[in-house]
């Protein structure tokens, strides 16, 4: 995963194309605030890199029209590399002296902390379109009418992790063992799941592992004694490698998982009985059948200048970024106006866009969007249940 982000954030550097300067009078300014270098780059690099391609193809066809005037998009993305205070003191210049109305990000919900209080102080004349976890339960409150999350929530009413525990109820599945990072996104995602798994008559017993493990084998022997109809573990790629390895070692051949991808289920696929995950699209199979992505494949390799897709950290994009930047503009055209933010998040709330995901937002700002269950089983057997926005 760390080499496959390096490899990238190579290309991304040379994929860069200065912008070229613009009249202020038409010009829409976008800002983003996102880590894009750093150890928490995963969570914005690639989300980066979509809303930075979707500016280019905007700006390439011409700019858009919004009530009968012609305007390009300029996007002002500096790299927060995850540290809060870093992106405090940009986005106070992409609110004070770039005068943006629209600010993509953070995913990171350290910075989404960092932030929220002075851009309160914007509430009414911006829109922030943020995926961190932590904006979920801000959407609503007084003073957050600027705030949107474009991620559906886990175990909102039409979440997939909502989807995924009903999946295990009808099952019959009785015990599921939990295996996470002992930091605040790990303590989140046991608190988050602890109700539905409840609701399900589904037993829960919580593990724990320090930054940095690589061994996990007392922990996963404790866990092999409950015997556990499946252990969901979490929540990168980075620890899964190794947990799926050495779980299958001693037994552990069931997984359930909400957080990474289908890659150390595949690398296992011998070793493993079923390894069922949500995933935001499996790219492989829908540059298949759909014209779209395959499209956006085409399109990434030419504007970054590489050769291979990331297949694997793609599906990153769903957030605030590549969709989004054609969905807000929309918003725009229905609104006719480019700066009244109240008219252009009526509209938001109100419409239903088909990029490469199906992309809508609830009554207070919350994402629902089309996704995907995977579930492989022993020897590389693949299904996929595609759930869109109303299917459930």
């Amino acid at each position: 995963m760390q080499k496959r982000l390096l490899m990238l954030l190579a290309a991304f550097t040379v994929g860069l194309s200065p912008m070229a300067p613009a009249s202020a009078q038409n010009v829409v300014k976008i800002g983003q605030i996102e880590a894009q270098t750093g150890p928490a780059s995963i969570y914005g690099f690639l989300t980066s890199q979509g809303t930075r391609m979707a500016v280019h193809q905007v700006n390439e066809a011409g700019g858009f029209e919004v009530a009968g005037k012609k305007y390009r998009l300029e996007l002002i993305s500096p790299d927060t590399q995850g540290n809060p205070q870093q992106a405090l003191i940009q986005l106070k210049k992409i609110l004070e002296q770039d005068k943006a109305h629209f600010v993509f990000g953070p995913t990171l919900s350290n910075v989404f902390n960092g932030v929220k209080d002075y851009v309160r102080e914007y509430n009414g004349k911006i829109l922030m379109i943020a995926p961190a976890t932590a904006v979920h339960t801000e959407l609503g409150k007084p003073g957050n009418d600027f705030l949107m999350r474009p991620v559906v929530f886990d175990t909102a009413p039409e979440g997939f992790g909502t989807w995924m525990v009903d999946y295990l109820k009808k099952k019959g599945v009785k015990k599921v063992a939990v295996l996470m990072q002992n930091d605040s996104f790990g303590r989140f995602a046991v608190d988050t799941y602890k109700e539905p798994f409840a609701k399900a008559g589904i037993e829960v017993q919580a593990h724990w592992f320090e930054p940095n493990t690589k061994d996990y084998s007392a922990v996963l022997a404790k866990i092999a004694v409950w015997k556990p109809d499946y252990l969901f573990p979490g929540y990168t790629d980075g620890v899964l490698y190794d947990i799926v390895q050495q779980a299958t070692q001693i037994g552990l051949t069931k997984f359930w998982l909400v957080r990474g991808s289908l890659g150390p289920g595949m690398r296992n696929k011998d070793a493993i009985d079923e390894y069922i995950i949500y995933m935001p699209k499996y790219f492989e199979e829908a540059e298949k059948t759909d014209p779209k992505v395959a499209k956006f494949i085409k399109d990434y390799k030419e504007y970054f200048k590489v050769k291979d897709f990331p297949y694997d950290l793609a599906p990153v994009i769903y957030g605030a970024s590549y969709d989004h930047v054609f969905m807000l503009i929309e918003a725009m055209k229905k609104a006719a106006s480019v700066t009244d933010v109240a008219a252009i998040k009526k509209q938001l709330l109100s419409m239903t866009y088909e990029g490469l995901w199906v992309q809508k937002f609830d009554s207070v700002g919350g994402g629902i969007h089309s996704y995907e269950i995977a579930e492989l089983r022993r020897g590389g057997q693949l299904k996929l249940h595609p759930v869109k926005p109303g299917s459930k």
